[in-house]
């Protein structure tokens, strides 16, 4: 399958989701179902795309367990998928070589390899018969850091000031924010600072993200592909955290429609939005 075939089938799942009113990187309920999809035989948390992916499809087939594996793996452990099952797609990024004639001699790192997008297909443990759920991942453990930790470990952070509104200001590299007693809950309050917080890593200083350092003079955060790479980075942060994410309230359906139209307009947006956001997490951690 083609990149372009891929982007935009990933694209269409998470549009079809939006559709239907579920938001992706949002857990709308209270379970112990983890928005940290898990590989059951490695343990490892899957990254970026794969984390919406898993996450949509495990919550509308109401799985018990966010815990992932391969035909193979589940092979090695001793069990099979069910013959009826189907899998779901996700993306593994392969490091290719680049030839001389195709290399840039400005740029080193881009020299040595691309990656390469490939889809390959996984089954929740939920799909699987004779495997010993004692003996792999099930549930990652959280919170893996505490809210106030993620302040401490970002290295280089903007200056967080209080303020009547929540905002970062890229040429003062300053985030404002209200008071935690101005918020409906400290959920409410740490998702809207690991979303300016997630903003700031586009700083010149910081990852240098087009979205942030091409900012007009109005000092305002404009584009949809930035400000979905900082939705989707705090939901991220959030789960990393155990912070369940805060309901939609009363303009979920404005919201909804407005990313409807922004994902229809850039069929990529949303691949390349996950994978800024994951660079932004690992940064800030």
């Amino acid at each position: 399958m083609k990149k372009k075939e891929l982007y935009e089938g990933i694209t269409q799942t998470i549009l079809e989701a939006l559709e239907k009113g579920t938001v992706p990187w949002r857990k709308p309920f209270k379970t112990d179902f983890s928005v940290l999809p898990m590989n059951f035989s490695s343990g490892k948390t899957y990254r970026g795309i794969n984390i919406l992916l898993l996450n949509l499809v495990g919550m509308q087939l109401a799985y018990p367990q966010n815990s992932w594996l391969t035909f193979n793996q589940a092979k090695k452990l001793g069990g099979h998928i069910r013959k009826e099952e189907q899998g779901t797609t996700i993306l593994f990024w392969k490091p290719i070589r680049i030839k001389d004639e195709e290399a840039n001699p400005e740029k080193e790192e881009e020299n040595r390899q691309r990656f390469m997008a490939r889809a390959y297909r996984v089954f929740n443990t939920d799909q699987c018969e004779g495997i010993d759920l004692e003996a792999g991942a099930l549930i990652p453990a959280q919170p893996i850091r505490l809210a106030d930790s993620v302040l401490d470990e970002y290295e280089n952070a903007p200056r967080i000031l209080s303020g009547s509104k929540a905002a970062y200001y890229p040429k003062r590299d300053v985030v404002r924010i209200p008071q935690m007693k101005d918020f409906l809950s400290p959920a409410h309050y740490y998702s809207t600072l690991f979303h300016e917080l997630v903003h700031a890593t586009g700083h010149q200083s910081r990852l240098n993200r087009q979205g942030i350092v091409s900012v007009k003079s109005s000092d305002r955060i404009g584009y949809a592909e930035e400000e979905l790479v900082a939705e989707i980075g705090a939901s991220f942060l959030s789960a990393m955290t155990g912070i369940a994410s805060p309901e939609l309230g009363e303009n979920t359906a404005a919201y909804i429609r407005g990313w409807l139209k922004a994902l229809k307009d850039d069929k990529q947006m949303v691949i390349k939005a996950a994978s800024q956001a994951q660079k932004a997490v690992d940064h800030i951690l």
